[in-house]
């Protein structure tokens, strides 16, 4: 109990006010969205979906946040037994995610839709499920890498595959709510043998920032910032195959060019414009070294208009395989919006930073990166008029 309440008080707040605020978040957005009698048919898999899969993406990326080695440093250099100290990690990053990520989306869908008691339960249930199930199988993964067990990753992603399958395939929702609650036996008995040292270990590991002489140098940096930090890896990678299933969306609207809407869409890649916010020891060093706002802020423009570049490539090369018609100002659409995007998330990291946060996850969530992403669709209907 010392040891959960000591990170518990470390994501929440010396009296646990956080805890408070995201309950009172999520009162108000329920009363709001139900006052305004906003009706949606939702079907009950999309529900258990989403309280499973956003909750384990969520907890996976709070146990692999950067500062996790910092923030318990201290716990790991006393005595402690093992599955004590898994189940208050565990516990402490479960409880954030629901309350301060879970919970709010749950109280939007319980909004905009009337669910039915057992329902409701079974989507806590699915919430809970994907915590515990996202621990365990970090655990398992990060095992497998670090020991060459590798069946207990394969075991790991059937796991996965059969949760995901049975919210689709299985229709009785008693027999889902037994499924959800036997993934949940299974995962307390996968923690209750996994190494306490692998959460430790979460830390993604950081570049330092070196005096190299040329004039690329802060640009290969950044370069080698993301190659290394797989979220942020992934998060690209998933965006270039979002863009290669855009244009079957897109194309679906007769009568409007449509395709500047996808370049807006696809540079809503956070995490490579939160690398100041996330990182206060880089940002320190760049702002006391001289004339860093000329250079580094030059070289951070040109890094993500290249990575924006790189997704609009997968896109523009899908729309023009799909549709056809991809021509010389389609080609300058994606340069302008993504060069302009580069510029607006630049400004923003460099003088509105943000602040006081705990965990990565609180970046990765933050209502600023939507303001980029809303300009850049405006200034797409604009290029589509």
């Amino acid at each position: 109990m010392n040891i959960l309440k000591a990170l518990s008080k470390q994501l929440f707040g010396a009296k646990y006010e956080r805890i408070l605020k995201s309950l009172i978040t999520c009162l108000i957005l329920f009363l709001a969205v139900h006052a305004a009698e906003i009706n949606l048919e939702i079907a009950p898999s999309i529900l258990f979906l989403t309280a499973t899969a956003f909750t384990a993406g969520i907890m996976w990326q709070a146990l692999h946040t950067s500062g996790n080695a910092d923030r318990m440093a201290g716990l790991y250099m006393l005595p402690f037994a093992n599955r004590e100290m898994t189940f208050s990690v565990v516990s402490a990053f479960a409880g954030y995610t629901l309350f301060t990520k879970t919970f709010p989306v749950l109280a939007l869908f319980f909004a905009v839709h009337e669910w039915s008691v057992l329902q409701i339960a079974v989507a806590f249930g699915c919430a809970c499920n994907g915590c515990l199930a996202a621990a365990a199988w970090y655990a398992m993964v990060n095992e497998a890498l670090h020991q060459k067990r590798w069946q207990r990753m394969l075991f790991a992603a059937l796991w996965c595959v059969g949760i995901l399958l049975s919210i689709f395939f299985v229709q009785e929702i008693m027999v889902h709510s037994v499924i959800v609650f036997a993934s949940l036996f299974l995962s307390i008995l996968s923690l209750l043998t996994a190494d306490a040292y692998v959460f430790y270990h979460s830390a993604t590991a950081k570049l330092p920032l070196r005096r190299t002489k040329g004039k690329g140098s802060i640009f290969l940096y950044l370069l080698r910032y993301l190659i290394t930090n797989k979220n942020y890896l992934m998060n690209t990678v998933g965006l270039c195959v979002v863009g290669g299933f855009l244009p079957i969306l897109l194309g679906q609207f007769e009568g409007m060019n449509m395709m500047p809407f996808g370049f807006a869409i696809l540079c809503l890649n956070t995490p490579i414009c939160i690398l100041l916010s996330c990182d206060p020891d880089l940002e320190q060093a760049v702002r006391v070294l001289p004339g860093q706002v000329w250079r580094f802020c030059t070289s951070y423009c040109f890094f993500i208009f290249s990575v924006n570049m790189a997704v609009n490539s997968v896109y523009l090369a899908a729309w023009q395989i799909r549709r056809g018609g991809v021509g010389c100002m389609e080609i300058m659409a994606a340069v302008l919006i993504a060069l302009q995007s580069a510029i607006l998330s630049v400004s923003l990291e460099w003088f509105f930073p943000i602040r006081d946060w705990k965990i990565e996850s609180d970046l990765w969530h933050h209502p600023r990166k939507y303001i980029v992403p809303l300009i850049m669709l405006l200034l797409a209907g604009i290029i589509a008029m």
